[in-house]
């Protein structure tokens, strides 16, 4: 008996022994399709949208505006992160210099995690070369200081003479 060809069974209508090679198999076809089960093709809403950067280079601004370059190794429900071989940037204020400090393994708190997002190792470089590199991370810490600390006062002189031709209210004040 062929292995294709019908068998008449006690419980009714007979049944093919082998399927016949113009029909899928849905273990066959789930194969096909696994490429598309990647877990950032879901949208998570939660902490565990984070699971896809997990063991990747990336960069994170923290709420101080802070701007970390490290591994993700992991993180917990509260979006709290750890951060291995991490590395802080300064870039100057007028986009022509930057500074960079090592810090080493982090935990940062979710709560001081603005922003998070990967970081492409073959292009990282790029924009770097660009501008120069200043060595007292210290300096350029201060320098950058000092600069908000001005921008600061003169948006509140702007933000003041708006509210006196009524265009804002008191409580507004931009960085």
């Amino acid at each position: 008996m062929s292995d294709t060809s019908p068998q008449q069974t006690a419980a009714g209508p007979p049944q093919q022994t082998k399927s016949n090679s113009s029909s899928k198999d849905p273990v066959d076809s789930l194969a096909s399709n696994v490429q598309e089960l990647y877990l950032e093709s879901f949208s998570f809403t939660t902490a565990a949208a984070i699971i896809g950067y997990v063991d990747r280079k990336i960069c994170a601004t923290l709420t101080d505006g802070r701007h970390l370059f490290g591994v993700l190794r992991t993180f917990d429900q509260y979006g709290s992160v750890v951060i291995q071989d991490t590395t802080e940037r300064i870039y100057g204020h007028n986009s022509t210099t930057f500074a960079e400090k090592y810090l080493g393994t982090l935990l940062i708190r979710g709560e001081n995690l603005l922003m998070l997002g990967d970081v492409d190792i073959d292009r990282e470089d790029a924009p770097l070369e660009k501008l120069q590199r200043i060595d007292s991370f210290k300096q350029a810490e201060q320098e950058n200081k000092q600069w908000l600390k001005e921008a600061k006062l003169e948006n509140k002189l702007k933000s003041k003479k708006l509210f006196e031709y009524g265009q804002v209210n008191e409580n507004f004040i931009t960085y």
